[in-house]
């Protein structure tokens, strides 16, 4: 049980939520309609394991993605998230314990801050339709802050410049980061907080395991 803590950071895919059927799905039909070869499933898990942003994703997909400036590649993303935005409800899931998780931690008057490297909007949407949305204090998502240059994990610039400010953190050792990628645990050992690995999730074992995270699970329900 880790619920000594007061603040509970939570990556999303592959934490949270099941959603590598709804991104290998967005993915294959993306490329599909690029033109491009669709993407094997165990392909698609090596890249999703990366914990990386999208563009990352796609370049890692892609080879010659190298070769194409920023536009095109947004413009292949820009596909992407309109796929994604069609199969998201019926595809993803929440792993099973996650909304007792979250009941139990707001129960106990407990912080609860979403941090992931997906869009914004498709993190939103999706914590809405799952009936977590009003039980989150914060998320942390690429563009949740346009206006301000945010560097993604596993750069503790997130948790230095917005989430110790917004709620006055003194005691790192308050903090516990949950995530199921290598990025999320050496996210947690940058900032210096506590890490719990979701062993469950898409992370690669021997990368997660090298960065000695302070706790592992084989299920969400284990943190409380």
């Amino acid at each position: 049980m880790m619920n000594h803590y007061n603040y509970y950071l939570f990556d999303y895919d592959g934490t949270i939520c099941n959603t590598f059927p709804t991104i290998h799905s967005a993915m294959s039909q993306t490329f599909e309609k690029s033109g491009l070869n669709t993407i094997d499933k165990i392909t698609m898990l090596s890249a999703v394991s990366k914990g990386g942003a999208l563009h990352d994703t796609i370049r890692h997909l892609l080879p010659e993605a190298s070769k194409l400036n920023f536009d095109d590649v947004e413009a292949i993303a820009k596909i992407y998230r309109e796929q994604y935005k069609e199969c998201d409800e019926k595809l993803t899931v929440l792993f099973e314990g996650a909304a007792a998780v979250f009941e139990k931690l707001k129960a106990q008057d407990k912080t609860i801050i979403v941090l992931s490297n997906k869009g914004i909007a498709a993190v939103e949407r999706s914590l809405k339709a799952l009936n977590l949305f009003d039980q989150t204090d914060l998320i942390i998502a690429e563009g949740a802050f346009p206006d301000l240059a945010l560097k993604l994990k596993p750069d503790p610039m997130v948790y230095e410049t917005i989430i110790t400010q917004n709620f006055n953190i003194k005691n790192k050792e308050e903090v516990l980061m949950t995530g199921d990628t290598h990025a999320d645990i050496l996210f947690a050992n940058n900032c210096g907080i506590a890490s719990c690995w979701a062993a469950y999730g898409y992370g690669q074992k021997d990368a997660c395991e090298v960065l000695h995270p302070t706790y592992t699970i084989q299920e969400i329900s284990e943190i409380i």
